[in-house]
């Protein structure tokens, strides 16, 4: 322990010692960071379109998505800890990152939480205390420093109240003056892409010596493994009965090569080669959702694409709708109040009728007619859309509406919708009476100050640093080399840049030896694995996965003894058998259960290599009744 706090010491000092050197830099030679930012920003609009001005509100919202995925996942570790650990250490720690969750929803103090996760919850707190490290927390590091980059926590959130009533306290939130420029959000994109880069290029390299891959059934075998797999049974059937099937899969697996060495590469040579990219980045985080079971690996993946590549659908200016409303009518200010307050992306532009009569002529609408409903001008496609239907096109067009378009696309349909809204837009003002003096709008404001601040530039140069002093540490056997290791080296693990090696031949044999436990007193299992080795409900604690289940199925490859007896098997047993009769509300006493051991051969290589897919029975090798006490 005593070492590990030596090393994190080490880790954390060469991480600020090369920051602050780097800051100073940019501050004291302004040629180097003029020289830097024409080289950088050259590939910024063709790599990162830019498409509003308003983007900066989509980073707040992905905060807040991420922090209710922090809250979800670390409330699953919370609930699975003994009632012991929950009063203890770990349990603060765990606690912490859900505390950290929330601050990110409600934007409170949101830089020093996303301080925290990065330099200490992930780096030391999992790791050390809570025993759940997952490549999820890399891609989470990754996240937050795009986020901190950004500004995220100043916009939507607890924190843009406080800027606003006290200015001088900017510098106590480490935020910038004004908005993120365009420079800045490159920057930002620019680093935590090299960063998810760096560590494909650690994985690939590993690849290409596993003949898994090289040979294309890595696939099948993942697809097929019952600890990874959310359909094992499926894919098995499908690869026994159609050789096609594992042909398909082993050449989707080669199209992995060229992705993982030419994320940031083609990314930044645009065209088609950033939409392969981008295009199979999705298909990737969608099998991880779906498909695999990575614990919230692909969660966070998806809140990542989206704040480096989401630019279209609810967000790009090219689809601005302007308004026509009747600025005397209480129901009508009412509605607009509330779509200006949702339009985050200033989508809206309005346009009251009793002020804009030439624009009315201009798209040949009649003034007396534009009183009777809300109208909608699409400026990109020119077409106008009135009552019903605005609102129908209202909810395609505002990412908080986004739900409601299905559901109003029904009514409308069945006929429902229009007529209720011709009943209630025909009586408005006798029900809601006319408006003398319209409420005041959610409008932003129109020449935002832009941020011209070094620290996102620094940043970005700082990863860049951190990401060639990393690649030394890659392991390149083909060319007999096996990198080596330096406090430096570990320095860049503060941004989620990490030795990590997916899907090898470990991780494809830990379908091979599983355990479950059976509960005599209960007649049934205890939730964490079943029969046929899949995963059952207690998984969903990255606790149980990634500092339980996972360790042993990788510990237990080529070891087919029994394993009850080893010590750290059977205090993890006994703490899953506890868990689940503390979850289970049982009173004080002793409880019997019953632990059984199975083991099933991976299908052969070298037949999958010839598109067969061998299947072999499951062996039970051994079979201990044990008890726990309660008191």
């Amino acid at each position: 322990m005593i070492s590990y706090y030596l090393r994190y010491s080490e880790d954390l000092f060469f991480f600020f010692a090369t920051f602050f050197l780097i800051f100073l830099s940019f501050t004291r030679y302004k040629k180097f960071d003029i020289s830097y930012e024409s080289f950088f920003l050259k590939r910024a609009d063709i790599a990162f379109p830019h498409h509003s001005k308003y983007e900066y509100n989509k980073f707040a919202l992905l905060r807040i998505i991420f922090g209710f995925l922090l809250v979800i996942r670390g409330f699953y570790v919370f609930e699975y800890l003994l009632d012991s650990e929950k009063f203890s250490l770990l349990g603060l720690w765990v606690l912490l990152e859900i505390l950290s969750g929330l601050m990110l929803i409600f934007g409170f103090l949101t830089q020093f939480a996303l301080g925290f996760l990065t330099l200490f919850m992930w780096h030391y707190g999992d790791i050390i205390v809570v025993g759940k490290s997952t490549l999820g927390n890399d891609v989470a590091a990754m996240l937050s420093l795009l986020l901190f980059m950004v500004n995220a926590g100043k916009f939507i959130s607890v924190d843009s109240i406080f800027v606003r009533r006290f200015p001088n306290l900017n510098f106590y939130f480490l935020y910038y003056d004004g908005i993120p420029s365009k420079q800045i959000i490159f920057y930002a994109k620019f680093s935590a892409l090299s960063c998810y880069w760096a560590v494909c290029l650690y994985s690939a390299t590993w690849h290409l010596n596993e003949v898994a891959w090289t040979s294309g059934t890595a696939a099948p075998l993942l697809l097929t493994n019952n600890f990874m797999s959310s359909y094992p049974h499926l894919f098995i059937d499908f690869f026994v009965s159609n050789e096609y099937l594992i042909i398909c899969a082993k050449y989707s697996m080669f199209l992995m090569f060229p992705w993982y060495f030419g994320i940031l590469p083609m990314v930044l040579i645009g065209g088609l080669w950033r939409k392969f990219i981008i295009i199979w980045g999705w298909l990737f985080i969608f099998l991880s959702v779906f498909v695999l079971q990575l614990g919230y690996l692909g969660e966070i993946e998806i809140i990542f694409w989206l704040a480096l590549f989401w630019s279209g659908f609810g967000i790009n200016k090219r689809y601005k709708l302007d308004v026509l409303f009747d600025d005397k009518c209480n129901l009508c200010d009412k509605t607009i109040k509330f779509i200006t307050f949702i339009d985050i992306f200033g989508l809206v532009n309005l346009r009251p009728v009793s002020k804009n009569k030439d624009f009315l002529n201009d798209i040949g609408l009649d003034y007396k007619l534009a009183l009777t409903d809300l109208y909608g001008y699409q400026t990109k496609t020119k077409k106008l859309y009135y009552g019903y239907n605005f609102y129908l096109h209202l909810s395609k067009t505002l990412i908080f509406l986004f739900p409601l378009y299905p559901i109003l696309l029904l009514c409308k349909y069945i006929k429902i919708g229009p007529i209720i809204y011709r009943f209630i837009a025909d009586r408005r003002t006798k029900i809601f009476g006319v408006c003398k003096l319209p409420s005041k709008k959610f409008l932003f404001p129109e020449n935002q100050k832009v941020s011209k601040s070094l620290i996102p530039k620094s940043f970005s140069f700082h990863v860049i640093i951190l990401i060639f002093v990393y690649l030394p540490s890659i392991p390149s056997p083909e060319l007999n080399w096996h990198g080596f290791s330096h406090p430096l080296l570990r320095a860049p693990h503060f941004y989620g840049i990490a030795p990590i090696n997916v899907f090898n031949q470990q991780d494809l044999r830990m379908s091979e030896n599983w355990f479950v436990l059976e509960s005599t007193n209960q007649s049934e299992l205890v939730p964490v694995l079943n029969y046929d080795g899949t995963r059952l409900s207690m998984h969903r604690s990255d606790r149980i996965y990634f500092g339980g289940t996972l360790r042993y199925r990788r510990a237990a490859i080529d070891d087919k003894r029994c394993h009850f007896n080893d010590i750290k098997v059977k205090e993890m047993v006994e703490r899953f058998s506890k868990i689940y009769l503390e979850r289970k509300n049982i009173s004080n006493g002793e409880y019997r259960f019953v632990y059984r051991q199975f083991y099933q051969q991976n299908p052969n290589q070298i037949k999958l290599e010839k598109n067969i897919y061998e299947t072999f029975p499951i062996n039970q090798i051994c079979r201990v009744n044990y008890s726990i006490l309660i008191n």
